[in-house]
């Protein structure tokens, strides 16, 4: 802290400095070194011991100075000590040594021609230590591993481990060196040599195998790619939904779940709540911790999920099963299944998680096809970012009557109407836990709202009234009417882009409107003119036959036969034989 002392030739100064973090207070004293001041400007240093406490991400810090009592040498009139904080010119500051992280490189642990390097991580700030930091990096003589490596919690520390595959077998010595970005500026690096012997063709090859139970994360979340298909159908007059929603898994979340999958039922090794609670069912010993996992795991796996998905999915996954797949207790069966894609080792391979579901449905009233609350937010979070890709169809006799995408535009979404049904489709990448959104429907049985009968229904109603205004220009001019049929594939391009009901019936019911009102002004035909009856001259002296086409009386002047005549009606040449 500066200050200036003025009208004097010095001062002997008695200052102690309070500290307080949360509730706890700590002072300290002005050394006895710097009790003394001259006469002029300078700065004092109070160093302040602070005992470990606990605090909260809203504990304030605030400091006090108390200056006990001051002693002028030799003053004047208006001596005086100045003490400063704050200012440009006067840069006073607080400052702490606190102890953020400790990393350490462990021996190195050798399986064949597999060498594994762990880097151990002591921090207070236990987790958010990977959570906050930047990068973590490993170089093995010079050459940066770029596998994703393994956590695992052991104690209050966080171990990384890489393994690492370039030994040349045999003793020999390797250079490591790691470098840990824990925030912009700040970087921690260090490095040791290590003897190490190798022997060929005896690793593993599934990556680090850890005793105790793996971190569920690295402090920046595992990728998770959503994929959601529905079908809707009619059954006994209402809905039945089936779907299936495919969860794949990958990082540190994919090797968490097959590391508990290997140890389900053990009692010898301490786990976390949500491994603990699972039955072990038919596995054994010889199964458990076998580094690979078998079809009876699988089997238990499978089995128990029918009862146990909801905590699984909510402490386990950090998913709300609700959210995601929809409340199962109302499905008429469920089935929940696990693809190891081909990989059954205990290894950083990505899997499958299938949820298959039918559900009956009620008509007519909205139901939430997926809610982006389905990932919970966590401190440490689980996931990273998420891809989501989600189809639906109908049946011709069932609706979803549209989709609607609330709160976001991050979201890309195709919905078409046949005859036959509808389809959706909806795609989004890149999603995170910060975007929020809602997809809501509403399926329905109504004829009108279904595919074939709004098919049928607006045909009928084009149909119709195009018969119609042709019958009405049957004597006019078409080529009007004729242009503004264009306007049929208008409407049947809004069925197809699943334009709602009413607007498409409204919009057919306004092209048939048009087509009568053109219908009434066009004007007639040339030939429709001509064939209008021409005045009749009856002649009282000669008899008259009736034209059979138009039965206009036509006057027979002659008593020659056969004689031809021309009607004056139609102009139709009627012969006369008798």
């Amino acid at each position: 802290m500066g200050y200036t002392v003025s009208d004097s030739g010095g001062a002997n100064l008695n200052v102690s400095a309070t500290v307080t973090i949360g509730g706890s207070s700590f002072t300290g004293f002005l050394g006895a070194n710097q009790q003394f001041v001259s006469q002029g400007s300078g700065t004092i240093t109070i160093d302040i011991p602070v005992e470990e406490v606990q605090v909260s991400g809203t504990s304030e810090i605030s400091i006090s100075i108390n200056a006990r009592n001051i002693l002028f040498q030799v003053p004047e009139v208006g001596a005086k000590v100045e003490f400063f904080w704050g200012s440009e010119e006067h840069p006073s500051s607080l400052t702490a040594e606190l102890p953020i992280v400790d990393l350490t490189l462990d021996e190195p642990v050798v399986e064949g021609d597999l060498v594994y390097f762990t880097v151990r991580i002591e921090s207070p700030f236990g987790m958010e230590a990977l959570v906050f930091s930047k990068s973590i990096d490993l170089n093995v003589n010079g050459a940066l591993q770029t596998a994703d490596p393994t956590e695992v919690l052991d104690g209050d520390a966080i171990l990384v481990i890489w393994e690492w595959d370039g030994a040349s077998g045999g003793q020999e010595s390797v250079n490591v060196s790691v470098s840990y970005e824990f925030q912009d500026g700040l970087v921690l690096t260090g490095s040791s040599d290590f003897e190490i012997e190798t022997f060929d063709g005896t690793g593993s090859g599934g990556g680090f195998y850890p005793a105790n139970e793996p971190l569920r994360t690295n402090g920046k979340g595992s990728p998770l790619d959503v994929s959601i298909s529905m079908e809707l159908d009619s059954e006994d007059g209402g809905l039945r939904l089936a779907q299936t929603t495919v969860l794949t898994i990958e990082g540190e979340m994919a090797f968490w779940i097959r590391w508990g999958l290997d140890h389900l039922g053990d009692e010898t090794i301490p786990l976390s709540p949500v491994l603990k609670n699972f039955d072990g069912g038919n596995v054994n010993d010889e199964q458990r911790g076998s580094r690979v996992i078998e079809s009876a795991e699988v089997s238990q796996f499978e089995n128990y999920m029918d009862s146990y998905y909801i905590t699984f999915f909510r402490l386990g996954l950090g998913l709300e099963s609700e959210e995601l797949i929809g409340d199962l207790s109302d499905a008429q069966s469920f089935a929940i299944t696990l693809d190891l894609m081909g990989e059954d080792r205990v290894r950083n391979s990505p899997l499958k998680l299938r949820i298959d579901s039918l559900t009956p449905i009620t008509s007519g009233v909205n139901y939430r096809i997926l809610n982006s609350a389905f990932m919970s937010p966590q401190p440490s979070p689980l996931w990273s970012v998420y891809d989501l890709f989600l189809t639906i169809e109908s049946s011709a006799m069932t609706s979803f009557s549209g989709l609607d995408v609330k709160q976001t535009d991050e979201i890309e979404l195709t919905y078409m109407r046949f005859p036959w049904g509808e389809s959706g489709t909806l795609t989004a990448s890149g999603l995170t836990q910060s975007d929020k959104f809602t997809i809501d429907s509403y399926p329905t049985t109504s004829i009108i709202h279904a595919p074939i009968g709004l098919t049928i229904t607006m045909t009928l109603v084009l149909a119709g009234g195009l018969w119609l205004a042709f019958r009405m220009i049957r004597n006019r001019v078409k080529y009007p009417l004729m242009i503004e049929m264009v306007l049929v594939p208008v409407v049947f391009l809004l069925h197809f882009f699943a334009f709602e009901p009413l607007y498409i019936l409204a919009s057919s019911g306004s092209v048939v409107f048009v087509w009568w009102a053109t219908a009434l002004i066009s004007p007639k035909t040339a030939q429709s003119l001509t064939n209008q009856p021409k005045p009749q001259v009856m002649l009282a002296n000669f008899p008259t036959i009736a034209c059979p086409q138009c039965q206009t009386s036509n006057p027979v002047t002659s008593d020659l036969r056969p004689i031809r005549i021309q009607c004056t009606g139609c102009d139709r040449i009627i012969k006369i034989v008798a």
